[in-house]
């Protein structure tokens, strides 16, 4: 990659050569990035640098531009492009006009790799604040590094649970230096459980989880999800953890079929799942209910199914039936999806909510730091952080775990779309009554 001046007044985004972002099925390759970067302003001068200050505020995000957990990155250029119209490279911080970078590192969807452009921000670039998208194994690792080193950092896309009990956390002390907002796993769960119970099956549930952080996490918290959420007369069945990757689920599609699971959960990235649901169709696994997390979330996760996605379940943490505003741009959540598509031509997911919502959070900081050269005054503007975003309230002092916001949640499903060819509703809003009902669940049809 060619030499980029850091002291200079751009934002600079590293793309190694040879990444591809049309790996996770986003339709992006790595010359569709690169122009869409050139055109969002990124790498060259936004605007002359502030005579009076010296510094420049540099902003790291972390977001796995590739691998299998490529889906949570499609709006990145684009996000970033909405930065640069609205701040134009520089923002004001206690009266002052400071220029600013942002670095944006691919995680390559590894954790060790998270781990290390973490760290690379922090020794190298010197960054003043990190961001991390994109479940645990982005979101996790650099966190840790950030906690280790004194950096502020903010982070989502990772279950509560997932983020806190994951790291080890302590409810009673919390983390010194990072956040994150997202949904709970256990609202999570409950939005598809409200689901599962309005649907006529014979009420046995199949889990599948991986041996990851999220599988781990979730099969330490389902059965309690489960009581709590009135589903004490359904029959659960769990073959146990899976390694990832994987290439032959016959002996979990065997046993499902044999306990009569018509209710399947499995939390697995596309390609992983693409294996399940291919192989369950070849043996006649047909389930009424299925709910893919980590993929049913996005368009390029269920699209290449056709019709045999239609009627998947999922949770929907963001869309653009959403009632609410940016605080970055004004744009409401139609607004803002309607734009991604005319930006990149592909279908917007529940992604670019949190992914624009996060630099709400990160400007929104800023703006209230009252000493930008130190990392504790931007830490402590970034914990008291109370923020109307596009994504909902983010609130870090109201938990439910320290250091943590709770967003909402609703049921979804997919369904015959009219502009693109598969539309995710909303079928069940019992954890989030001001967001609108679009349609009611139903079954999968064979």
């Amino acid at each position: 990659m060619a030499e980029q001046d850091h002291e200079s007044n751009e934002t600079l985004v590293d793309i190694r050569e040879g990444n591809e972002m049309n790996r996770g099925g986003l339709g992006f390759s790595r010359r569709t990035l690169l122009q869409g970067l050139s055109a969002a302003g990124v790498a060259v001068t936004l605007s002359k640098p502030a005579l009076a200050v010296q510094k420049t505020i540099k902003i790291g995000w972390v977001i796995p531009q590739t691998g299998p957990l490529a889906l949570f990155a499609a709006h990145s250029v684009f996000v970033i492009e909405q930065i640069k119209k609205e701040y134009g490279g520089q923002i004001k911080i206690a009266g002052a006009t400071y220029p600013y970078e942002i670095i944006l590192k691919d995680s390559q969807s590894s954790p060790n790799r998270a781990a290390e452009v973490a760290l690379d921000l922090i020794i190298k670039d010197k960054v003043d604040l990190i961001c991390a998208s994109a479940t645990p194994e982005t979101t996790n690792p650099v966190a840790d590094q950030c906690e280790l080193n004194g950096v502020p950092c903010v982070t989502t896309g990772t279950p509560l649970e997932a983020w806190f009990l994951g790291r080890n956390g302590d409810p009673k002390k919390g983390f010194d230096w990072t956040f994150n907002f997202f949904i709970s796993a256990a609202k999570g769960m409950a939005s598809f459980i409200n689901i599962w119970k309005r649907v006529e099956t014979d009420k046995r549930i199949g889990v599948l989880f991986p041996n990851d952080i999220d599988g781990n996490t979730f099969a330490r918290i389902f059965p309690e999800i489960a009581k709590q959420n009135d589903i004490g007369n359904y029959q659960v069945f769990d073959p146990g953890r899976f390694d990832t990757p994987v290439s032959d689920f016959s002996t979990q599609i065997a046993a499902l079929k044999g306990n009569g699971a018509d209710i399947c959960l499995i939390v697995a990235p596309a390609p992983v799942f693409t294996v399940f649901w291919n192989q369950a169709a070849q043996q006649g696994y047909r389930p009424k209910v299925l709910t893919p997390g980590k993929v049913g979330e996005f368009p390029a996760g269920v699209t290449p199914f056709g019709d045999r996605a239609i009627n998947f379940n999922i949770e929907v943490w963001w869309s653009r039936y959403f009632p609410f505003v940016s605080s970055l741009t004004g744009q409401s959540c139609p607004e803002l999806a309607g734009a991604f598509e005319k930006f990149a031509n592909v279908q917007s997911s529940m992604a670019l909510g949190y992914d624009h919502a996060i630099f709400e959070v990160v400007f929104d900081t800023l703006k209230r730091t009252q000493d930008v050269t130190k990392r504790e005054s931007i830490r402590d503007a970034l914990r008291d952080t109370n923020l109307k975003t596009v994504a909902g309230t983010v609130n870090f002092q109201k938990g439910p775990f320290p250091n943590t916001a709770d967003t909402l949640v609703v049921g979804g499903q997919w369904r015959k779309g009219k502009k693109w060819p598969l539309d995710l509703v909303i079928v069940d809003n019992a954890l989030a009554t001001d967001i609108p009902v679009n349609s009611e669940p139903q079954a999968i049809a064979y």
